[in-house]
């Protein structure tokens, strides 16, 4: 893993621990300039998802969340927006611009009302003004 990897990672864990452990399964699945959460909610393999993939894209100086995708019992308690800030401050700090993309058109609005940058109609920037809280 990389450093920028490897300060990510650090810092979505702590945050998704006390929600993964009520869930049946997780994995943390780190491969070079990709990592992803995935969990199975119970014993149902239908319960099965990816929660988080990050994309570390060097030669470009981007991280990309492709990913990010709360089970019920995740829901409305602001995660999405815990990880996402997480992952912003180590990238910002090594000079990575944040995107995300591949994501629901209410969650592309709801960034967009929260500051994110349109980058191309379907994906967001965040920045300094993104509020994550």
């Amino acid at each position: 893993m990389t450093v920028i990897e490897t300060e990510i990672v650090n810092a979505i864990k702590p945050i998704l621990a006390p929600y993964l452990q009520n869930l049946n399964d997780h994995k943390f699945d780190i491969q070079p300039n990709l990592i992803e959460v995935k969990v199975q909610q119970d014993d149902s393999e239908l319960t099965r998802a990816t929660l988080l993939r990050v994309n570390v894209v060097d030669e470009h100086k981007q991280v990309r969340i492709s990913s990010i995708v709360m089970p019920e019992a995740m829901k409305g308690q602001g995660l999405g927006k815990a990880l996402i800030k997480a992952i912003y401050i180590p990238a910002k700090a090594h000079g990575y611009e944040v995107f995300i993309t591949d994501m629901t058109p209410g969650f592309y609005q709801r960034l967009l009302r929260r500051g994110a940058r349109s980058f191309d109609g379907e994906t967001v920037q965040i920045n300094d003004d993104t509020v994550l809280a």
